[in-house]
């Protein structure tokens, strides 16, 4: 598959993602269980949504090869953060030093999968 299309996809995967998160969080109280599946739907639809934003960022900084997954990676990263993030705010234990935390574990396993490319 070209990455034309994996991009095109995406940007199609995010705007499904999203209605179908604004349509059940619209048609849903949120209780009990519509919390962790509407966490659910925010992760996928936060990953095609952030990786096109990667892509274009990483065909700025002129790297030409492996950009692709480069980009998922990065953006799956990011999205399982703040997916992470959304449920230790459902549970009420969001804070800064574990919001601190987490960014640095996801920072540190970032430049190691890096670093490890590099070799």
């Amino acid at each position: 598959m070209s990455t034309r299309a994996i991009l095109a996809l995406c940007v199609l995967l995010a705007l499904l993602g999203w209605f179908a998160l604004g349509s059940f969080t619209y048609h849903n109280p949120p209780e009990g269980w519509n919390r962790w599946i509407a966490a659910a739907i925010l992760g996928p639809a936060l990953w095609a949504t952030f990786l096109p934003l990667a892509y274009e960022i990483h065909l700025r900084m002129d790297r030409s090869e492996n950009i692709v997954p480069l980009a998922a990676r990065q953006s799956a990263l990011a999205a399982l953060y703040l997916t992470i993030c959304v449920g230790l705010r459902f549970i009420q234990a969001l804070n800064w030093a574990n919001a601190m935390l987490l960014l640095a574990l996801f920072v540190l396993t970032e430049v190691l999968l890096s670093a490890r490319e590099d070799q």
